[in-house]
């Protein structure tokens, strides 16, 4: 009876492998639908209050709603340790339909993160304290408060001006020079022909890719298709977080995982956007358009506190401030990006979810629904073929009072929303036919032939059996 169940296994094995030619190559070298990446604003109701020192209050606004396209280039293959290399670029357009009656060209008000990001480094440098003084108006056209009102196109891919181009005076050139400096690490800000710059939250992430990556392809272990081995020329991430446990990079890019999946594996993705990789644990049976899977989702203590859950201490940096604990650590369900992105953001999932009530209370509007607020994927357990699946992560930044800055002077501590993002796709009905014939259905023939054997096997040993007692 093992014969039956190893042939399935070798198809299983087989129909999922990274080989030239192949299908699942195919599909993977270009998805061949594109994901959906959907875009909520924090928009903020109260900013004059604000200033005065009242609790922020935020609506969500959204879906605008971007169709993904994902193909790889560049690909390599090493025969000799089974693996390949590869650059992926993504290309991001604006989906009027899915996001109707909401436009690009509709108006929200948000944290002002390029103004923020500026206050916020300089806050252990009084002296850079004076230059935002003396600066900030010509750099954000004279701001009132510390709050855009802006196109969602502009803040995500057109870019916000800080107007360096005329440095006049040595403040404006120290203040320019240092924000020049900034925009060679961070994604966010880039130099424009006219020597000025333009801030923007996901321009870095449109036609572009995130960098080389090497993966093992199947073939001498089915277990570690699609496992990241490097990115960007190395296997762990580089002075990012504080010890190499957390700069440890392993999993998948999280759309391909191996086959044989069952409720006791473990499972897991590297994160690009966040610099870390990320447990997954199951969750649930599910059934997506009559096709069962088994649903995983985000490690519970992904987010925990360092003094709450140890293994966790490596991602306290102590570079963000705001609302800590004593030791400049964070509360739960927070995750400061300085070292990833080189700006003061910090990551919770989506409404706070998980978050620690230090945060929660800080800002009125949020209603944190697990079901739409975090991350999930559902897996055909016999091929690991994604039947649908959202990561959803939010980006928040801390606003307090900074001495000498007049702009913050009544502020209150508070974690302010700004977007939130859900990067998903599902099987639409072609993809669930064409996957089902290629490879759900054959998986189900081999599972109903070893049972019609087993069955056989059990018919013959009673036959037997019964033969032998009437000789």
């Amino acid at each position: 009876m093992c014969i039956p169940q190893q042939h399935q296994r070798n198809f299983g094995r087989k129909s999922v492998k990274l080989y030239d030619g192949s299908d699942a190559y195919r599909r993977w070298e270009e998805l061949p639908i594109p994901m959906k990446f959907k875009v909520y604003f924090f928009n903020v109701t109260n900013p004059d209050k604000i200033q005065l020192g009242h609790k922020p209050v935020v609506q969500e606004v959204g879906p605008f709603v971007y169709d993904q396209y994902r193909y790889k280039y560049n690909i390599s293959r090493n025969t000799s340790s089974n693996e390949l290399t590869y650059y992926q670029n993504q290309v991001l357009k604006f989906n009027s339909e899915d996001s109707h009656p909401l436009k690009e060209t509709d108006f929200v008000t948000v944290a002002n993160l390029p103004l923020m990001a500026t206050i916020n480094s300089a806050m252990k440098l009084k002296f850079k304290i004076k230059i935002i003084n003396k600066t900030m108006d010509q750099l954000f056209d004279k701001p009132q408060d510390l709050f855009l009102r802006t196109t969602v196109r502009d803040f995500l891919f057109d870019g916000i001006p800080i107007r360096c181009q005329e440095r006049r005076n040595q403040d404006l050139i120290q203040a320019c020079d240092s924000i020049d400096y900034t925009s060679k690490k961070t994604p966010f800000i880039k130099l424009q022909p006219d020597n000025g710059f333009k801030f923007s939250l996901l321009s870095h992430k449109n036609n572009a890719d995130d960098g080389q990556y090497t993966v093992k392809n199947g073939e001498d272990d089915v277990q570690l298709l699609g496992e990241i081995k490097s990115w960007k020329n190395s296997s762990t991430l580089i002075d990012v977080w504080s010890n190499e446990t957390c700069n440890q990079i392993y999993g998948t890019d999280s759309t391909i995982f191996p086959p044989h999946v069952t409720e006791s594996s473990k499972l897991s993705t590297f994160q690009s956007d966040i610099c870390r990789s990320v447990d997954l644990t199951y969750q649930e049976k599910t059934t997506y358009r009559k096709v069962d899977g088994l649903r995983f989702i985000t490690d519970e203590n992904m987010l925990t506190a360092s003094r709450n859950y140890s293994k966790n201490a490596c991602y306290c940096l102590k570079k963000t401030l705001g609302i800590t604990y004593e030791d400049g650590c964070l509360f739960d369900g927070a995750l400061e990006l300085q070292g990833c992105l080189h700006a003061p953001v910090v990551m919770t999932f989506p409404h706070f979810y998980l978050a620690a009530d230090e945060y929660k209370k800080s800002v009125d509007g949020l209603q944190p629904v697990p079901l739409l607020h975090r991350t999930f994927v559902d897996l055909e357990p016999n091929t690991g073929v994604v039947l649908r699946g959202s990561k959803r992560a939010q980006f928040n930044i801390f606003y307090r009072s900074v001495e000498g800055i007049k702009l913050t002077e009544n502020l209150t501590d508070s974690l302010m929303p700004v977007v939130w993002f859900d990067e998903g796709a599902e099987l639409n009905d072609e993809m669930l036919e064409i996957l089902d014939l290629s490879l759900f259905s054959p998986m189900r023939m081999l599972d109903n032939i070893v049972w019609s054997l087993i069955g056989l096997g059990a018919v013959f040993a009673v036959v037997s059996l019964m033969s032998c007692m009437f000789r």
